[in-house]
């Protein structure tokens, strides 16, 4: 089953587009690195990041990559959490994940959260991701937590990720995640999908006028299509829940839309909503913009349902 929502816009998330449009119309912003992914966010990982006292950070080596699992000191830990970051999958796990992280840890009950710091193209291009975001999931379950208690998130790229591993786990007849969760996910290499054009003038981090896209530093061309890559051309038979959220201003917003339909329409529940006029990944703004809040409320309620204390969330007034 399918449901679409569409959020309303807001005046302050409108203004908050419009800086980030015109910031990129400075030079030297629009000639950065594609390390930097057009964002106002941070984008280093800190040696010294000041996390709150409450919690604990623990960092594992997964076969050729790494984890960085972050929980609240003394708790359960029953459920879990795994993150795949965005990025255009030649950026890092930074700061900023470490942020979303600690929001995660901020609105769950009994979770534990597990950020994937998979290795980067373009010297590390197609498969290598998804080999550490499996070699993550493998090692979750040796953890001790079963499918059923684990939730895939991503964003951009990230989300891509997710869905991909989704694919293939089930491809090698293994349980999927519980749910998996993402945030204007790059499902399309080959850029198929109608917003592509229609809202080209429209996105003002990822639209014209930016720098594109490297697809070939993470895949060639051959293999824009293979599922994979790029999740919009999978089958989702026998798939997961799902939770998506994109921008209507986006160029990747029929990357969401196409995946959705494809899962609703093989029999997998599914929850998409629209934010109007918001841009790529605007749920890192966090509390700045209100359609940030909401979504994360959103992300909250859905955990909750997935995880089954949903009950006990609405008793304590929560």
């Amino acid at each position: 089953m399918l449901q679409i929502k569409f959020n309303r816009k807001t005046i302050r998330g409108s203004l908050a587009r419009q800086l980030l449009k015109l910031l990129h119309r400075v030079k030297n912003v629009q000639q950065r690195s594609l390390v930097n992914f057009g964002r106002l966010y941070t984008t280093h990982l800190s040696a010294d990041f000041d996390f709150p006292k409450n919690i604990e950070v623990t960092k594992v080596k997964t076969g050729n990559a790494s984890v960085e699992i972050i929980q609240k000191k003394g708790d359960d830990h029953r459920y879990l959490i795994i993150q795949l970051h965005g990025g255009a999958y030649v950026s890092g796990y930074n700061d900023t994940y470490r942020r979303s992280a600690l929001n995660y840890l901020k609105i769950t009950q009994k979770t534990s959260v597990m950020s994937l710091d998979y290795r980067l193209a373009p010297k590390n291009p197609y498969p290598a991701a998804l080999e550490d975001a499996d070699a993550a999931f493998q090692y979750a379950i040796q953890l001790g937590y079963s499918p059923e208690r684990i939730i895939l998130v991503g964003d951009s790229a990230g989300g891509g990720l997710a869905l991909a591993l989704g694919l293939y786990l089930r491809d090698q007849q293994r349980e999927l995640p519980k749910a998996i969760i993402t945030m204007s996910a790059w499902t399309d290499l080959a850029g198929e999908g109608e917003s592509y054009l229609v809202n080209d003038t429209l996105d003002p981090l990822l639209g014209a006028g930016t720098a594109p896209l490297d697809k070939k530093a993470y895949a060639k061309p051959e293999m824009w299509k293979d599922p994979y890559v790029s999740p919009a051309y999978g089958d989702y038979h026998n798939f997961t829940h799902l939770m998506m959220h994109v921008g209507s201003y986006e160029i990747l917003e029929s990357d969401t839309l196409t995946v959705a339909k494809k899962a609703s329409d093989a029999g997998n529940p599914v929850k998409v909503t629209i934010y109007r006029g918001m841009f790529h990944v605007f749920q890192l703004a966090f509390s700045l913009i209100p359609e940030a809040k909401k979504a994360w409320q959103e992300i909250d309620n859905f955990i909750a349902e997935m995880f089954g204390y949903a009950d006990k969330k609405k008793k304590r007034g929560r």
